[in-house]
């Protein structure tokens, strides 16, 4: 989804720590594109892309800048791409 208006990347991080989450920040939506791809093979890249702007439940969100975070709340993804995120300095 796109970052609502007045609402700034920090404002997100925040919310999602004080909720239990984990945060994962990526430059460009094409990167966070390449983390999706490898944790749904099947999906393409502009699939990927497609999804993370039209997100509904906000675990992704992107800004302005092209810059894209991932609000991860212990559920519904693969630990093993997850785990991936918190090795390779991805967690905010």
């Amino acid at each position: 989804m796109k970052a609502v208006k007045g609402f700034k990347k920090h404002d997100y991080i925040v919310e999602c720590k004080e909720e239990g989450g984990e945060v994962f920040g990526f430059d460009t939506i094409e990167a966070a594109a390449e983390y999706v791809e490898k944790m749904f093979p099947k999906m393409t890249k502009e699939e990927a892309i497609d999804g993370i702007k039209n997100d509904t439940n906000c675990d992704w969100v992107l800004f302005e800048d092209g810059s894209v975070i991932f609000r991860y709340y212990g559920k519904g993804y693969n630990e093993k791409y997850t785990d991936e995120l918190r090795n390779t300095g991805h967690r905010m």
